[in-house]
């Protein structure tokens, strides 16, 4: 698709602006997100933030996802919780994760990656639409005051027995006015910022909302304490960040792994438990941020399992948790504006930067505050409107959609991504029994057909009820099975297709059987006992079904469109090449009867071409075309032979005009460096004098209308039109100089005057005797009789 400029990149410095705000509010969301996880998971608060900056940095570097960001998941915290049980200590967690990183980086090579594509759309539109609504229902909780639950576990009925019900008594009974306050104002400020007088504005627009939601919140917060101390948030409605007083303590908040458990098998059940979670999370996460990526870029998911691995390797390597991509912090990037991996690699730096630098400061942001921002994000996620399209499709895409929504939210991510994925199962396998096949029958001179329409994907299940279809056929039927549109045909199914042929004949039913490129062919040699006249009909009857493909699809889009085409008056002629195989009607994007077209090897304009005088003489004269184009190709198979002088029969004779050209221009080819440069001048050189050919047709000048002539050269390999802007009168001027000679007893005679002429030899019958017009020569000598 050379014509097409290429999908934009993971790395991109144009949207570095863009990114740097998603980056930005990521990292704001993610400090007290890690921390949170941290402390649900029994491990050191400062592993959550470890394992932050190795999947904001390593995996953000190495990942080719352009908007996923990386980081501890909730949905890891039951593996860890276990595995930490199970192991007795976090250092050999540390071990169990770097195996499990191994792990994953043995499945990015084996290619287990494959796995996110059995998901249905609609299972992983339903997970991004659930999320949305737990985000949305847990912040509530922290909008009214109530921050003990600091970690935002994708789940509305917790692992460990809490629910949200308990957790939204808790906060009405702990009701907290300054925080509800601070997220009502950050919300009025998130939603002002969407609007056109805050997105139009140079200054406005360029300061990120998230930044500040957070600035307004630690400010309100401030004035809150300044009117009354009891007012003022603190402990754990503010984000708490481990402060090291000195360079020792900050040190030591990194620990390796226990090696010696390296015998210990535990360590590998737990690593094989990490390596699996970690890898369906992080798959099903970088599939839902690329349906949220702006630009649709596609990220390929066996390199986003070695990325994975490598992370948690050295996440496990330095005293982090496990990571893996999250929907969350990906898709606050995405809507704080980030397109490009920089986000991630922002998001990982500002998390090393603030904790060295500056992590009492980050103690001072409300949790009121973040509320807004993840309230706002998972609206975006699980808008009114998704809902609308999923039911607007039709039950077989709806039901799976709100099957997984509703699992979600009764269990946890995984298993919900299960019970929907099962439900999307059911339909695709129903979809696949129904639409298998499809059959119709018609007459041909009174013999009776039956036409079978395999569909795209025909399995096992689809035997019966294809044998029973062709069990029923009478008697003296022809028989056409279409396997063309199909991309899998079980082997049990050709089989019985095969098994049924033969006993066709004894039923004198003729079977056609269709398949795709190469299968179709090899099928044919495979089998001696296939009759030449199906051999030979079999390419012959596609093509009448493609026809019946191409009404249906024109008629689908428009059902007046053949009335149209037959209705339309061209305004153009196109004399193009017989060599180029691209129709008129898709080089140009016009409808069928929009150009009137003739075609000849080499597109040449031959004063005894009777076929193209009668052409051009209905153009002009009866249809009164307006512009008449000339248009050769690159690669023009005709003027190469021209070049090549081969003899190769009548179209050698056809082609001396093509030499004719390439000898007048000799010179200017000569000076070309390649035969490739030499090739494509010639073509545009035989464009350019065939349009000075057809400006001397008598046709062209005694057309009652003004006509337009144009010059144009087709590139094959890109599809780009180029006009040569062929201008008569400028370029041809030099012809006017052609003399006129008469042939006389002492041999050629120059007559006074000129004639407009091209300059090759062109006879004319006189009263007085013939005058033939040639280009000049260097003397007025008689240069003797020809």
């Amino acid at each position: 698709m050379s014509s097409v400029s290429a999908s934009p990149k993971t790395w991109d410095f144009s949207y570095f602006k863009s990114d740097l705000q998603g980056g930005l509010v990521s990292f704001l969301v993610a400090v007290p997100l890690c921390l949170g996880i941290a402390l649900a998971s029994g491990a050191p608060l400062f592993s959550g933030i470890i394992a932050g900056i190795v999947g904001g940095l390593v995996v953000g570097a190495l990942s080719r996802s352009a908007v996923s960001i990386s980081g501890p998941e909730a949905g890891l915290i039951l593996v860890v919780v276990s595995s930490l049980e199970a192991l007795g200590s976090f250092r050999a967690l540390q071990l169990a994760l770097c195996v499990a990183g191994g792990l994953q980086l043995l499945m990015g090579v084996l290619r287990a990656g494959i796995i996110s594509n059995f998901f249905p759309s609609s299972v992983i539109k339903g997970m991004l639409a659930a999320i949305g609504i737990i985000l949305i229902l847990k912040q509530l909780p922290h909008i009214l005051g109530y921050d003990a639950d600091a970690v935002e576990s994708l789940a509305l009925f917790s692992w460990n027995g809490g629910n949200l019900e308990g957790l939204l008594e808790h906060a009405v009974r702990e009701f907290n006015a300054t925080a509800l306050v601070i997220a009502l104002v950050s919300l009025c400020i998130l939603i002002a910022w969407e609007q056109p007088l805050f997105k139009n504005n140079k200054v406005l627009s360029a300061v990120p909302a998230a930044l500040v939601v957070i600035i307004v919140g630690i400010t309100l917060n401030t004035l809150a304490g300044l009117l009354n101390p009891a007012y003022m948030l603190g402990g754990t409605h503010l984000v708490q960040l481990p402060v090291p007083k000195n360079a020792a303590e900050f040190v030591d908040l990194f620990t390796l792994p226990d090696f010696s458990q390296i015998t210990n098998l535990k360590i590998y059940s737990a690593a094989f438990s990490i390596a699996l979670v970690a890898s369906l999370e992080a798959l099903l996460a970088v599939e839902a941020t690329d349906e949220l990526d702006p630009l649709k870029r596609k990220t390929p998911t066996n390199h986003e399992l070695k990325a994975q691995g490598v992370g948690n390797f050295i996440s496990g390597l330095i005293g982090g948790l496990p990571l893996t991509s999250v929907i969350v912090r990906s898709s606050v990037s995405i809507n704080a504006g980030g397109r490009t991996k920089i986000a991630a690699l922002v998001h990982g730096s500002l998390l090393v930067i603030s904790v060295v630098l500056f992590p009492g400061l980050l103690n001072l942001i409300p949790w009121a505050a973040l509320a807004a921002i993840l309230l706002v994000t998972g609206y975006k996620l699980g808008r009114i409107s998704i809902f609308k399209q999923h039911f607007q499709a039709g039950l077989t895409e709806f039901l799976p959609f709100i099957v997984t929504i509703v699992a979600i939210l009764l269990t946890d991510l995984l298993i919900g991504i299960g019970i929907g994925a099962a439900v999307g199962l059911f339909f695709v396998l129903r979809e696949t029994y129904k639409n298998a096949h499809f059959f119709q029958s018609y007459t041909v001179q009174g013999e009776e057909h039956l036409r079978i329409s395999l569909g795209e994907h025909v399995s096992f299940l689809n035997k019966a009820s294809i044998m029973t279809v062709l069990k029923d056929i009478p008697v003296n039927t022809t028989v056409e099975i279409d396997g063309t549109n199909s991309a899998y045909i079980d082997r049990d199914v050709l089989s019985a297709i095969e098994n049924f042929r033969e006993t066709a004949r004894q039923r004198n039913i003729q079977l056609i059987f269709l398949r795709k490129g190469e299968d179709y062919a090899q099928n044919i040699a495979a089998q001696p006992h296939v009759s030449s006249k199906e051999a030979d009909f079999e390419a012959y009857y596609k093509l009448f079904d493609n026809n019946r493909n191409w009404v249906a699809e024109k008629l689908r889009r428009n059902p007046h469109y053949f009335e149209a085409a037959a209705q339309q008056t061209p305004k153009f002629l196109f004399i193009g090449c017989s060599d180029n195989h691209v129709s008129v009607s898709e080089m140009t994007g016009t409808a069928p009867g929009e150009v009137f077209v003739h075609r000849n090897v080499a597109n040449l304009v031959v004063s005894t071409d009777l076929n193209l005088a009668s052409v051009l003489d209905y153009a002009v004269n009866e249809l009164q075309i307006q512009h008449i184009i000339v248009c050769g190709h690159y690669g023009c198979r005709g003027v190469k032979t021209a070049m090549q002088n081969e003899d190769a029969g009548a179209v050698h004779s056809w082609l001396s005009a093509v030499r004719e050209v390439m000898h007048k221009h000799n010179h200017e080819l000569g000076e070309l460096e390649t035969e490739d440069e030499r090739y494509r001048r010639l073509v545009e050189l035989n464009v350019i004098e065939q349009v000075y050919n057809l400006q001397q047709s008598s046709t062209v000048q005694n057309a009652a209308a003004p006509l337009h002539l144009h010059g144009w050269v087709y590139d094959i390999h890109g599809g780009v039109i180029r006009d040569l802007e062929v201008d008569v009168r400028r370029d041809f001027a030099e012809y006017d100089t052609i003399f006129r000679y008469q042939v006389a007893p002492e041999g050629l005679r120059r007559l006074s005057g000129s004639l407009t002429q091209a300059p090759s030899i062109y006879s004319v019958s006189t009263g007085t005797g013939p005058i033939i017009a040639i280009p000049p020569f260097d003397g007025d000598a008689a240069l003797g009789v020809p």
